[in-house]
C-alpha cells in the first residue's frame, strides 16, 4: 500500500492529482492504454516488454528531471525507444522542436503512437553514429529496450542507415543543441571516440546513459572526449545516466 500512496506522490510531480490517479490505475491494472485526461493524450505500453520499466524510469524516477536555467527548444532523443522520455521533454517543455533516433521498427511505431499529434517531433528510424554508415540491428539480451547496431559494409544487406549530430543540425538549421539525450547501448563509445570536436561544444546539456557491460569502456570514451572541453561539469548522475552542463552556454543552477 505505501508503494502505491508513494506512486502517486511522484506522479504528481509531472500531473495534477486527478491525472495521477488515472495513470496509477491504468499501471495497476496493466493497461496498454493509459489515458492522460487534462492533457488529451494517451500513452501506450506493451506487455511483455520494458515499456512499463521505462515509464516508471521516466515519470516517476524522473531521470531527466534535472534544474534547468533556461527553456529547452531543440532537442535530440537518441535511442528513443517507445517515446517516453520524448514524451516527457514535450509536456514540460511544450514549445521545444524534437528529434528522435530509434533503430527498430517496432518500437518507431510506439513512438509515433506515444507521440502523435505533436508537428514539431521529427520521427528518424535510424541510428545516431559519427559517420554515415549501415547495420544490422541485434537483440543480443531478447528485450525491447536493449537493441544494438553491428556494422556492415555499404553495398551488403543492412537493416538500417545511421545519421550523425551535424547531419541533424544542419537540416533542422540548429546553431545549438539545448538537450543531447543518448541512450544508445554501447554506440555511444564510437560517438564519442570519433569526430565530435565540431558539434560537441554546441550542446548545452547531455543526458547520456553508458552501458560498459555491453560494450568495455563505454564511460571512458564518453568522459575523455568532454573533458577535452573545460567548459562542461558533470553535474549530477541518475540511475546510470551522466548528465553534463556547458558552461559556455548554460548557467549553472544555484
Amino acid at each position: 500500500m505505501f508503494n502505491h500512496f508513494k506512486l502517486i506522490k511522484d506522479l504528481k510531480t509531472n500531473f495534477n492529482l486527478y491525472d495521477a490517479l488515472v495513470i496509477f490505475k491504468g499501471l495497476y491494472f496493466e493497461n496498454e492504454k493509459i489515458c492522460i485526461p487534462s492533457k488529451k493524450r494517451t500513452i501506450h505500453l506493451r506487455k511483455d516488454t520494458k515499456d512499463e520499466e521505462t515509464f516508471l524510469e521516466v515519470f516517476q524516477q524522473q531521470i531527466y528531471n534535472t534544474p534547468l536555467t533556461f527553456i529547452p527548444k531543440n532537442i535530440i532523443d537518441a535511442g528513443a525507444n517507445s517515446g517516453l522520455a520524448s514524451l516527457y521533454f514535450k509536456l514540460k517543455f511544450p514549445e521545444c522542436s524534437i528529434v528522435t533516433l530509434e533503430i527498430e521498427s517496432a518500437n518507431t511505431a510506439m513512438i509515433r503512437k506515444n507521440l502523435d499529434g505533436f508537428n514539431d517531433i521529427e520521427i528518424k528510424e535510424k541510428a545516431l553514429y559519427f559517420k554515415k554508415a549501415f547495420f544490422k540491428v541485434e537483440d543480443p539480451f531478447n528485450a525491447t529496450n536493449s537493441f544494438v547496431i553491428k556494422e556492415v559494409p555499404e553495398g551488403s544487406v543492412f537493416d538500417i542507415e545511421s545519421t550523425t549530430i551535424e547531419a541533424i543540425m544542419l537540416e533542422k538549421e540548429w546553431d545549438i543543441i539545448d538537450i543531447l539525450k543518448i541512450d544508445i547501448e554501447g554506440s555511444e563509445k564510437e560517438l564519442f571516440d570519433n569526430n565530435y570536436i565540431n558539434w560537441l561544444p554546441k550542446v548545452k546539456v547531455i543526458y547520456v546513459e553508458t552501458h560498459d557491460r555491453m560494450i568495455p569502456k563505454c564511460s571512458y570514451a564518453v568522459m575523455n572526449a568532454i573533458n577535452k572541453f573545460d567548459e562542461f561539469i558533470l553535474y549530477t548522475t541518475t540511475q546510470g545516466t551522466l548528465i553534463y552542463y556547458n558552461t559556455n552556454l548554460v548557467k549553472l543552477p544555484v
